[in-house]
């Protein structure tokens, strides 16, 4: 694959960061490009930072080695390798190491810029990475917020909205930023148009990394909100292991709330803030529109959460009660999803919701056996089951050394 050169460019009261790009495995030439309101036209650097995480990740995946002509952070370049070995470790079988060729390199100084940012959707994560750094909330120095960035095209492919159906949920995000004083920046890319891959298994935090670094000139820092704690650890590709490598001399790119569990960001911040509970929007099944369906697993898990605190019933944002089957949603057999669930177990212990604790804890104990036995034949786990005891047996007995 080959960048040969960038534009940044006004249209129709936009600036768009473009750069055209010819692949042997991605349609031979294609126009990638970030589009904001031209406002934002001094935060927009002219270099190829901002297309770097979004190439190199889908070159490893196609195996094609990567040419670079614009100038690129040395910084970027250093961290690549680290990068690649993290992609390697994970996905051994699906990705290979690709070589990076750059014409030159550069080395931005931070400058007096003292603006952050967050990624922001309306969902639990985004919401209390918000909340975690107003002033008001005990912000560290140095980390206070001053913008909510919405990308169009990072949720969903950009050629999904076809129906409008995103103006509601910007005119909500616009409506949470002049609650908190929070200027919003909304802008659009085409970055999993052209590069179909697998989200949320190998693309989302390059992704975000590559819109953070095309608003690099206007924040000395921007936030990743995470999806899980440090508790557990999961091959994202948006996780404290990689989000910061991504970083340039200019601009830190900084997983972001990892500290806390998803059920205890509600429990311990959102449900204290009337405003911020009542504009959650969290939902898998609305292709990037507004309402929460109250039946995908992301409404039932948050739902199931809002009810252990007895917030359902009062929520602007989903039905007032789970519905009756909810389990059947909590699909334990996916180890995130598994996890989610113990998150709202400890918290139903917590409140002492004893109903609550014995759905979950069943689901809990047949996503266990689901996450053993997946991929296996029945007559192998029988095996092992049988293996198992029976070495348990002849240590007890002392014939084992």
């Amino acid at each position: 694959m080959r960048l040969n050169e960038i534009k940044k460019t006004l249209k129709d009261g936009k600036v768009i960061l473009s750069a055209d790009i010819i692949s042997k495995n991605f349609e031979n030439q294609q126009t990638v490009f970030f589009r904001y309101p031209e406002e934002y036209w001094d935060y927009i650097p002219e270099t190829a930072d901002p297309f770097f995480p979004g190439l190199l990740i889908p070159c490893m995946f196609a195996g094609e080695d990567l040419e670079i002509f614009p100038p690129l952070s040395e910084k970027l370049m250093e961290n690549q390798l680290v990068v690649q070995d993290i992609f390697l470790s994970w996905h051994p079988n699906e990705a290979r190491r690709v070589k990076v060729k750059t014409k030159i390199l550069h080395k931005n100084q931070p400058g007096s810029i003292q603006r952050n940012a967050t990624f922001f959707s309306l969902g639990v994560d985004s919401m209390y990475s918000l909340l975690k750094h107003l002033p008001q909330n005990g912000a560290s120095e140095g980390n206070e917020l001053s913008s909510l960035v919405y990308m169009k095209g990072m949720e969903l492919p950009l050629k999904i909205y076809t129906k409008n159906q995103d103006r509601p949920v910007i005119d909500a995000i616009k409506k949470v930023g002049r609650h908190y004083n929070l200027d919003v920046i909304i802008g659009e890319t085409n970055l999993r148009d052209v590069f179909p891959l697998d989200w949320e298994d190998q693309y989302f935090g390059p992704g975000l990394a590559s819109t953070a670094l095309s608003l690099s000139n206007g924040f000395r820092k921007i936030f990743i909100p995470s999806s899980h704690s440090y508790r557990v650890f999961f091959q994202d590709p948006s996780s404290p292991l990689l989000d910061h490598l991504w970083s340039t001399e200019q601009t830190n790119i900084l997983h972001d709330g990892a500290e806390k569990e998803r059920a205890q960001k509600i429990s311990d911040l959102i449900a204290k803030d009337v405003f911020a509970l009542n504009n959650l929007r969290v939902c898998t099944n609305n292709e990037g529109g507004i309402n929460n369906c109250g039946k995908c697993p992301k409404c039932i898990r948050t739902m199931i959460t809002l009810e252990i605190l007895g917030l359902l019933q009062g929520s602007e944002t989903f039905p007032k009660k789970l519905p009756k089957y909810y389990s059947r949603q909590l699909n334990t057999y996916v180890p995130d999803s598994l996890e989610f669930t113990r998150e709202n177990r400890n918290l139903a212990l917590k409140y002492g919701r004893k109903d609550i604790v014995k759905i979950l804890q069943r689901e809990i104990r047949i996503g266990n056996l689901d996450v053993f036995r997946k991929g296996r034949p029945v007559d192998f786990v029988l095996k092992e089951v049988i293996f198992y005891y029976w070495m348990k047996l002849k240590k007890r007995l002392g014939g084992i050394f």
